[in-house]
């Protein structure tokens, strides 16, 4: 195989500098992964950078005064680039380990080569093997996927990147390889899946489901849309419906008083409503039905303390007009809450025992006229109804997994000193699952254009990132909630091409950041293609 390149004088156990040959000048780009020939073994290591150098052109050489008059040196001869190489580890039957001495200076560079032994050389494990799936292909190498490590994805998954990076398509690649996870033996086996979906970006594989094709190895696929939605009599298709069940008396009265404030505490209100629930549970009438079936039994009780002198006729007032709009809001209109919801823990039972894959289809179509605040507090019922069914799972013994994936996320779990929107009750469920969920087999995975409006705690608790093309103010801040990054791969990240990302974290096998190509999804991605040209082709022809 032809040399890339040969290893200059000075190099370290963690870095070296390479004189490119004319190939690797051709063939080597910033971020790619070669093989630098040692006497140890053959070591894996990252192009950090490439420069450019000239014998004629150097700064205060002979030729600086002829030049400066405009006369130009040969250019034909003299010129070569050296890269500077961050070296990974040596390539064993294990995976890597740590190089034990430099490189000689004369060793070559070459490309990596593609076959099963070079995975596991890398990964220290090949395809088929258990619990891994291989996502894509490293840049520049369209033969070498990058390992995933399924066991890693419950600390959490974090895929960034700005409008028309891929960052969707990438993430319905990510969910059809966890439809079909390796568990030994030949076989296969879906991870449980719960999507909070914006913009029906992945209601194509419910459409596949419902028209007789196979998702990986989801035995369902359902689409839960608002009961107003014309899509809730198709194929597989459920009513959205939640409940207040999973909220105590007290997070009830946050979510009455909120929904009608639109973010504002007033903490009299709160207590009042609280105070009236508590006292109905105590005489045996749930306080989430009561809100449901009978909030004028509610009232009444909050009239009933105003009477005792236990309350002020305003701030009473004040609290019924709470109650009634989300009783109005939320049961009459959209038809949201019940006191039996479809989303309840039988759902959860049955979604796991049997991998199902479920999206909730915030779409205008799926969610026709759905609020924000109200797409909020589904979203805070859904977190809580999650983290209640798998901490009852672990204390029984039953373990369960489910990856619960949120786009638009920060919408849901926003940095409010960024981006101020949101209920706390929503950012709150959602910590509490980033915290604690992975303890109990909740994968979070939030998806974003913008990882510098996500909650800070909820960000720091994400430990795989699939990062697309960034704005430059977000290249930093997802740099630090790495822990840096090599300066080239941080450059590229506003320049990254459309369906390519960087790699890192705990789940990626290689142990560093690297640039990896999304492969094709099975199931086409609608709402990410566009036919404008054969539109204005139509308009120029009618």
């Amino acid at each position: 195989m032809q040399p890339l390149g040969y290893v200059l004088s000075g190099s370290t156990t963690s870095h070296a500098e390479a004189q490119l040959t004319r190939e690797g000048e051709r063939r080597l780009r910033e971020g790619m992964l070669v093989v630098v020939e040692a006497g140890d073994g053959d070591i894996l290591a990252r192009v950090e950078s490439i420069t450019a150098y000239h014998v004629l052109y150097q700064a205060g050489d002979e030729w600086a005064l002829a030049r400066r008059e405009g006369y130009e040196p040969p250019r034909g001869l003299g010129g070569y680039s050296v890269a500077t190489l961050r070296l990974l580890g040596v390539l064993g039957g294990r995976g890597l380990e740590e190089p034990r001495r430099p490189p000689e200076p004369g060793s070559r560079v070459r490309a990596l080569e593609p076959g099963a032994d070079t995975l596991r050389s890398i990964y220290g494990v090949a395809p088929g093997e258990p619990g891994v799936v291989w996502y894509g292909s490293l840049a520049g190498y369209e033969q070498l996927p990058l390992a995933l490590s399924v066991e890693a994805l419950t600390m959490h998954v974090g895929v960034f990147g700005e409008t028309g990076s891929g960052k969707s398509y990438g993430f319905g690649y990510l969910i059809e390889l966890l439809a079909e996870v390796p568990v030994g033996g030949g076989a296969v086996s879906a991870l449980p899946a719960l999507i909070v979906d914006a913009n029906a970006d992945y209601v194509d594989y419910w459409l596949e489901f419902a028209r007789g094709g196979r998702v990986g190895a989801y035995r369902r696929v359902l689409r839960l849309v608002a009961p107003s939605s014309p899509a809730r009599h198709a194929p597989y298709a459920r009513e959205l419906t939640i409940g207040l069940d999973q909220f105590t008396p007290r997070e009830i009265a946050e979510v009455a008083v909120l929904y009608r404030s639109g973010g504002d505490v007033n903490e009299m209100q709160v207590a009042l409503l609280e105070r009236a629930l508590r006292e109905l549970a105590e005489e045996g009438y749930e306080p989430h039905r009561a809100v449901v079936e009978a909030p004028e039994l509610v009232a009444s009780r909050v009239e009933g303390l105003v009477k005792a002198r236990l309350a002020h006729h305003q701030t009473a007032r004040a609290a019924v007009a709470a109650l009634e709009k989300l009783h109005y809001d939320l049961v009459e209109t959209h038809k949201l809450l019940s006191a039996s919801p479809s989303l309840s823990r039988s759902f959860v039972d049955e979604a796991t025992r049997s991998p199902v894959l479920a999206i909730i289809d915030f779409s205008a179509e799926g969610s026709p006229g759905l609020p924000l605040n109200v797409r909020q507090l589904v979203v805070a019922y859904v977190a809580r109804l999650l983290y209640g069914a798998f901490t009852a799972f672990k204390v029984a013994g039953d373990e369960r997994y489910m990856l619960f994936a949120i786009e638009e996320a920060q919408n849901y779990v926003p940095n409010t000193r960024l981006y101020p929107v949101g209920w706390r009750l929503t950012r709150d469920s959602l910590a509490l699952i980033a915290t604690q969920g992975r303890k109990f087999g909740i994968c979070l995975a939030v998806v974003s254009q913008r990882p510098s409006f996500i909650d800070p705690v909820v960000l720091s608790m994400i430990n795989t990132f699939i990062v697309h093309r960034l704005s430059p103010d977000d290249v930093a801040y997802i740099s630090k909630a790495l822990g840096g990054l090599p300066r080239a791969l941080e450059q590229r990240l506003t320049r990254l091409p459309r369906g390519y990302a960087l790699v890192a974290g705990q789940a990626n096998m290689l142990g560093e950041p690297v640039i990896v190509r999304v492969g094709r999804r099975r199931v086409s991605h609608r709402m990410g293609s566009t036919r404008m040209v054969e539109f204005l082709r139509s308009i120029a022809t009618s």
